[in-house]
């Protein structure tokens, strides 16, 4: 019969054995996987750094906006920076690219869309600066908008004819929905925006309208950025509709 005492000895010697086998196994898995004992400063209560104040700049600029916008556009005299041109050639490059059709844009700019949906893009523009391109506008040249397949038109002139070749109206009076639509696109109005820079002059804000009838058409924000001393429009989606 085995007393308690031998027992208990027992008990304390495969207890051991135990811990060691444990500290065998641990060692090389602490090796392999970088383990390492915290210390008791380590071991103390962080105190959490209190979270950054919200960035209330994209909410100042839709106020200013939304309080501008009963205000009448008015003419801005003020010459074309080549920074301008630049971004006005850039925006005219890209949308007509694939199109083997005159476009016509409108001869005067017209206030920055107030539908800016990304804040991020709003980054280093100030209020006022974007609510003084909300409801100016400017005399487009030829010189201005140099480039293949444009055609300067009177912004008033060319939406009654816009308005005549409406695609929902042209259908109705017997028209073809390809024929309807193909005349709609080829006397459409493109107009662009008066620009919008960050304090830098390295990051810009346009927008862009296309309107060839009461349901056909597209438009939004782009957002530019100067790289290298050239200006590219970024992948950013600052705003954009269609009709």
């Amino acid at each position: 019969m085995v007393s308690d005492s031998s027992m208990g000895r027992r008990a304390v010697v495969g207890i051991s054995v135990i811990a060691v086998l444990a500290l065998v196994v641990a060692i090389p898995l602490a090796r392999r996987f970088h383990l390492s004992i915290l210390t008791p400063s380590e071991l103390a209560p962080k105190r959490l750094a209190p979270p950054a104040p919200p960035d209330d700049s994209c909410a100042l600029i839709q106020h200013a906006l939304a309080g501008s916008s009963h205000k009448k556009p008015v003419r801005n005299t003020n010459p074309f920076s080549a920074d301008e041109v630049a971004i006005y050639r850039g925006i005219l490059e890209r949308w007509n690219s694939n199109s083997r059709g005159l476009l016509n844009v409108s001869n005067r700019t017209s206030p920055i869309d107030r539908d800016i949906s990304d804040c991020g893009c709003l980054k280093g523009i100030e209020p006022q600066t974007i609510v003084s391109a909300a409801h100016p506008f400017r005399i487009l040249r030829g010189d201005v908008l140099a480039g293949k397949n444009i055609r300067l038109v009177d912004a008033d002139k060319q939406a009654v004819i816009v308005h005549s070749n409406d695609p929902n109206k042209s259908i109705r009076e017997g028209r073809s929905i390809e024929t309807a639509v193909n005349v709609a696109f080829s006397t459409g109005l493109f107009s662009m925006s008066e620009i919008a820079f960050d304090k830098e002059q390295r990051r810009a804000l346009v927008s862009y309208s296309f309107v060839c009838g009461s349901l056909c058409g597209s438009g939004g924000v782009w957002l530019f950025e100067k790289v290298d001393g050239v200006w590219k429009k970024s992948e950013r989606v600052c705003g954009r509709w269609i009709s």
